[in-house]
């Protein structure tokens, strides 16, 4: 009787340990699992909002242009609504999580990518000189580099 008492709570130790490892796994599991699907949600919504960075270029391009003609007091009423739309949908963007990328005065590989080199007195060499198409950060990650022009 002592010899099947010790057989069964060896048994029932050895049975335990494995409740204790499956249990573990199923837990490192469940958290592999949910961090995997933040990061799947997180690319969507980074493919989304790269996508919607075309109709902000768009929409600032048109901006830029009618600040440079006198336009009439209709027109102008159209172009102030655009504006308004313009403001709203950038704020709603970072709102859910992108960012203009501001640091445009010295070239950095990991934000800017550098479109052309231009010879300039007033630059040191790698400074930024102009910004060619703006760069975002979607949740602090590079979405888009900004295109620029580098002193050389």
């Amino acid at each position: 009787m002592k010899k099947k008492s010790t057989a069964c709570q060896k048994e029932l130790a050895e049975l335990k340990e494995k409740y204790f490892r499956v249990s573990a796994d199923l837990e490192n599991f469940r958290r592999r699992m949910e961090k995997e699907r933040a990061r799947w949600m997180d690319l969507a919504q980074a493919k989304v909002v790269g996508d919607l960075l075309a109709v902000v270029d768009n929409f600032e391009t048109i901006l830029e242009q009618t600040e440079k003609q006198k336009l009439s007091a209709d027109v102008k009423k159209w172009v102030d609504g655009f504006a308004m739309i313009n403001t709203t949908f950038v704020k709603s963007l970072h709102g859910h999580g992108l960012q203009e990328i501001t640091q445009l005065q010295q070239f950095d590989p990991e934000l800017h990518e550098a479109v052309s080199q231009v010879a300039s007195d007033e630059h040191e060499s790698g400074d930024i000189v102009e910004v060619l198409q703006k760069g975002y950060l979607f949740k602090d990650q590079v979405l888009r580099p900004a295109k620029v022009s580098v002193a050389r």
